[in-house]
């Protein structure tokens, strides 16, 4: 299934997302929404007939962002209950630093968030090295959300070896969910997909296979753009 991350569109009130995504749902052969961060994602509002992901603290209630922490199980509950009331198809997150858990208390938490929110769950590669997945060698035994651009930050923008990594990852069978964006190989931007970039022929068979998620937006899209970003190139200050 193919989607789009409120991070693509957001800085914008939800209505707005949301009628942007289904104006390039045809385009783009959008199958799903990713509520993020980027925009209020309120448990009240009515998405009956959206498929959704959910991506990390992502969701709103009574205007107050919650938090989802793998550490904490009672963070669990809002997500449970807002995925057994909505067509949540899995949720993503952020792993913990490594300071903060063991490998082992980490796969623990995930298999555990997994039978108390009864969707799949995916764990994010994260681009720094302070992070469990933020390499080969600090992977968990728990299905992955392979991010590019991450990956891209791993390796100083080099295009190669990002794009072997990504494919030795999805041969591994044990990636679920790929979110797609772009940078110069420093941080993470999420800057408008080229045209020419070495993913573009794979969506089509990705997507067969895997939740591939847009985090930012190909350039031929960009008047949709994150608010925040559109107006900084378009000279906008407020």
């Amino acid at each position: 299934m193919l989607g789009l991350s409120i991070t693509a569109i957001g800085l914008r009130p939800f209505s707005e997302c949301l009628n942007i995504f289904r104006q390039l749902q045809e385009p783009l052969n959008l199958d799903f929404l990713e509520l993020a961060i980027g925009s209020n994602c309120s448990t009240d509002f009515d998405y009956s007939g959206i498929p959704l992901i959910l991506h990390d603290s992502c969701l709103y209630q009574d205007g107050i962002r919650k938090r989802l922490n793998l550490l904490r199980p009672q963070s669990w509950n809002v997500y449970a209950e807002f995925a057994a009331k909505n067509d949540v198809r899995g949720l993503s997150l952020h792993p913990p630093r490594r300071n903060d858990c063991t490998l082992k208390e980490l796969e623990t938490a995930l298999s555990r968030l997994e039978k108390v929110i009864k969707i799949p769950v995916y764990i994010e590669v994260m681009p720094t090295g302070d992070y469990w997945c933020s390499s080969i060698e600090t992977l968990v035994n728990h299905p992955l959300l392979i991010d590019v651009s991450h990956i891209l930050i791993w390796y100083g923008g080099d295009i190669n070896s990002t794009r072997q990594a990504c494919l030795n990852l999805l041969k591994s069978n044990q990636v679920g969910e790929i979110h797609l964006s772009h940078n110069q190989g420093q941080t993470d931007t999420h800057d408008l997909i080229p045209g020419d970039i070495w993913f573009n022929d794979l969506i089509e068979e990705w997507k067969q296979k895997y939740f591939v998620t847009f985090e930012s937006l190909p350039m031929n899209f960009s008047e949709y753009e994150r608010l925040d970003k559109r107006r900084r190139k378009l000279g906008v200050r407020n």
